[in-house]
């Protein structure tokens, strides 16, 4: 199949997406503007190297996804919301957060910038300065209505917030240990740089969900070791411990003052936990801040997990199993969060 036939068929596929309903509305014109630039390669296949040709296919096929899977009907929407906010504490720039729902257990996020690749590569297409910021998240399918699961997505959020601002990076530029024998330098500023950027997102994530980041963790990877990619699951839970604590850590300290020198906020607590004792009723927990707005995913994580190991009223019938709990606590932690935004919707067409 060549990649002018993929092309109509990516362009047929954006056109119905701008018409498609969407809790973000800004996903209807990203869509009537990929559609745009798919026509624009089309009619002018010829002009562009066919290498340049296939690369925009892949690009293309690859924002397919997630912006099919930020449709009203298919995206997580009371996470992303979430995830909306806490990103608008690091970027003041409006920002796109997309969805990719993943028939697999994996939580990722794509760093590649679709419309800085347009600029760069298609230059006969003018795109007005229309060059949004989106960030690109997948996460399992089945957990699209599981808040509480989707906790490693804050995770993926502060890998995209490292990229934006290079803080890892910056950090090995700022304090590098000699590299070992038998390990070239490059490997180890490469290994330094990953590891740092785990922390770095490890430690994002504890900012808005305290422990449940750990939890969830630990829930995905519990014996994991030291990899060139990645640092021990241990390690990394200990990281996050002495943050939270408070406690002096030097991997903590490095990233802190790479923070300061892109000159950013430093990773900080954002979150109160809201009590979710309203929970034993079957009653929906009332958000009063957006602290406590972060901090229900911690708050429902505890409840969830101690009433599956150690029922209490109401969870004690016979037909209270695990399952039970999980999809009651996930409703209504998701119903939480929705109420919440409703309020906040309200409140500013009142204002205007």
């Amino acid at each position: 199949m060549t990649p002018a036939v993929n092309l109509h068929i990516l362009a047929a596929e954006f056109t119905q997406l701008s018409r498609s309903a969407f809790f973000e509305p800004a996903f209807q014109k990203f869509s009537a503007k990929t559609a745009e630039v798919i026509e624009h390669v089309l009619q002018n296949v010829a002009v562009y190297p066919e290498d340049v040709v296939r690369l925009f296919q892949d690009h293309v096929w690859n924002v397919l996804q997630f912006v099919s899977g930020s449709r009203s009907n298919d995206a997580p929407h009371e996470t992303q919301y979430v995830l909306r906010k806490a990103l608008k504490e690091w970027v003041s720039e409006d920002a796109l957060v997309s969805s990719a729902s993943l028939n697999s257990f994996d939580f990722f996020v794509n760093l590649a910038d679709f419309w800085d690749f347009v600029a760069q590569a298609i230059d006969g297409y003018e795109t007005d300065g229309y060059s949004p910021l989106v960030v690109r998240i997948g996460s399992p399918a089945a957990f699209k209505h599981r808040p509480v699961f989707c906790v490693p997505l804050f995770h993926e959020l502060g890998h995209f917030v490292d990229h934006h601002y290079k803080i890892s990076e910056t950090s090995v530029l700022l304090n590098l240990a000699p590299a070992p024998d038998g390990i070239s330098t490059e490997q180890w500023q490469n290994l330094n740089v990953q590891h740092r950027m785990e922390h770095f997102a490890d430690l994002f994530a504890a900012c808005y969900c305290g422990e449940a980041t750990n939890f969830s963790l630990f829930a995905i990877a519990p014996k994991n070791g030291d990899s060139p990619s990645h640092p021990s699951t241990q390690r990394r839970i200990q990281v996050v411990d002495d943050f939270l604590a408070g406690r002096h850590n030097p991997t903590v300290n490095l990233l802190q003052a790479a923070l300061k020198a892109r000159k950013q906020d430093i990773l900080k607590v954002r979150f109160i936990e809201p009590s979710v004792d309203c929970f034993d009723d079957v009653l929906t927990c009332k958000i009063s801040s957006l602290e406590e707005l972060y901090g229900i995913f911690l708050s429902s994580w505890k409840y969830l997990h101690t009433q599956i190991d150690n029922r209490s009223a109401p969870w004690i019938t016979a037909d209270a199993d695990a399952s039970t709990i999980e999809k009651t606590v996930n409703d209504l932690t998701g119903k939480s969060l929705r109420n919440y935004e409703i309020v906040e919707r309200w409140k500013n067409v009142s204002s205007n």
